[in-house]
């Protein structure tokens, strides 16, 4: 059947150079056609494999910055637990300057009420002036 197609297809091409026999044309025309299937398919299979290729290129390249994005969004957390920290670490400290500020001002002023009870005498004492 195969051997019919090829001669069928021989007599619309008229040429007079060629003058091979039938069984010549007819082996001619299936190599052709085995080394086009063997051409075609050796094709697809690389357009497949180059694409597959691409495909897992581009996957890594979003993996690699998914985890770029990750390890930022760690890092990012990890400074705003710092800060956080440091900012109540700042408002305890804040705190605490406060409470001595009091303390000094509840000091100095107990120091002056004793010094003005006691009177001009011991103020100079204090100072230095009677000796």
């Amino acid at each position: 059947m195969f051997q019919e197609a090829w001669a069928g297809a021989a007599q619309f091409v008229q040429s007079d150079r060629i003058t091979m026999p039938r069984q010549q044309a007819v082996q001619a025309g299936c190599t052709l056609l085995g080394e086009s299937v063997v051409f075609a398919v050796s094709g697809i299979v690389l357009v497949y494999e180059y694409h597959k290729a691409k495909e897992a290129e581009a996957r890594k390249k979003a993996e690699e910055r998914q985890a770029v994005r990750d390890e930022a969004a760690a890092a990012t957390r990890e400074v705003q637990v710092q800060v956080q920290a440091l900012e109540a670490h700042l408002r305890s400290q804040a705190a605490e300057l406060q409470a001595l500020r009091q303390e000094l001002s509840s000091a100095a002023q107990q120091s002056a009420e004793r010094d003005d009870s006691a009177g001009p005498t011991a103020a100079a004492a204090k100072k230095g002036w009677l000796r």
